[in-house]
């Protein structure tokens, strides 16, 4: 290996069997607790500056025109001949009648897979967020967001779109003069008192993705509700709190996406209001993810989760139902 700075130690680094003084050895701890990234960054240059050397001398790599890391996976899905699709649907309805769904179920999951395949415009933005492995030439989350065109007027219904979350995201980082995570982390995380960092994905240029791909412990999840919960409790204004509870148009809201799966609903500051009881608040996740907090009854539910399969409106129900039971029993009715 040359000279270059691929790598860090640790302090904490054991002595290596068969290593001594007079041999070079590098030594990089993926899961350290300190400088993880400038572990895992080492790490990929290391694995990147071995596959140019040993790549080139394998035969079967190099007579393929493999000589990149990055040329070992492809980015185009192989096609299927006429052959293969009937034999794929024959094995489908073969499965079909040994599991004993019917007609109408199979039409009602394959209803539920076209919702959920992707455009081009999601896959797009997932390869700018770092979601997808995405090609050389995508852009990154800002550069997509910035290439976006406004879609209907403003003020006439309720339409969630998690871009305009993120947008959002490089407002507050521009205020913030720094990054959404550290305004997040200095402004919020930090001030709530919570127990743990969190973590968020982020793009290949560094960028934190506001709509989604935020982790953290359950308790400091309900410290965020607590917060809301006592009017800011000193970290956010109180007006804003309030603005938050109190406000948001149901007329809008009537007019918009999630009318009849919450009735007399209402969304403000990316927070949603069930419209079940007053000053009732929500944040909710496609996968079943929700910090429910009830402001009267001085009681947050945060629910972590994982649902295979996103935004089915009766969990969300459920879930529902369940918090609000959950805060009535925990304030004795």
């Amino acid at each position: 290996m040359d000279d270059s700075p691929v790598g860090v130690s640790h302090p904490s680094a054991r002595p290596l069997p068969g290593v001594t003084a007079s041999r070079d050895y590098l030594a990089i701890m993926l899961q350290s607790l300190d400088e993880r990234r400038k572990h895992r960054v080492a790490f990929r240059r290391m694995a990147t500056d071995m596959a140019k050397r040993y790549l080139v001398q394998m035969e079967i790599f190099r007579t393929r025109g493999l000589q990149r890391l990055e040329n070992l996976l492809s980015d185009q899905v192989p096609p299927l001949s006429d052959a293969k699709l009937d034999e794929f649907a024959r094995s489908v309805d073969a499965a079909q009648r040994r599991l004993r769904v019917s007609d109408k179920r199979r039409r009602e999951l394959m209803d539920i897979v076209e919702d959920y395949t992707p455009g081009p415009d999601i896959v797009a933005y997932r390869h700018a967020a770092g979601w997808y492995p995405a090609p050389e030439d995508a852009l990154s989350l800002q550069g997509f967001l910035a290439s976006r065109a406004p879609e209907g007027e403003h003020g006439q219904s309720f339409r969630y779109l998690s871009p305009t979350t993120d947008l959002m995201g490089w407002v507050c980082a521009r205020a913030a003069g720094t990054t959404w995570a550290e305004a997040v982390s200095t402004y919020l995380w930090a001030p709530i008192g919570a127990e743990h960092d969190a973590e968020v994905t982020v793009d290949r240029e560094g960028t934190p993705r506001a709509a989604g791909g935020l982790c953290v412990v359950p308790r400091d999840l309900a410290r965020l509700g607590l917060m809301v919960a006592r009017g800011g409790d000193g970290v956010v204004p109180e007006w804003f709190v309030d603005d938050l509870v109190h406000n948001g148009n149901p007329e809008t809201w009537a007019r918009g996406d999630f009318a009849e799966n919450m009735p007399g609903g209402r969304y403000r500051s990316y927070w949603y209001h069930p419209g079940v009881e007053p000053d009732v608040v929500m944040g909710v996740g496609i996968h079943g993810q929700m910090l429910y907090v009830d402001i009267p009854r001085q009681v947050v539910v945060a629910v972590q989760s994982s649902w295979d399969e996103p935004d089915p409106e009766h969990d969300h129900d459920d879930n529902r139902a369940l918090c609000r039971a959950l805060a009535a029993a925990a304030a004795g009715g």
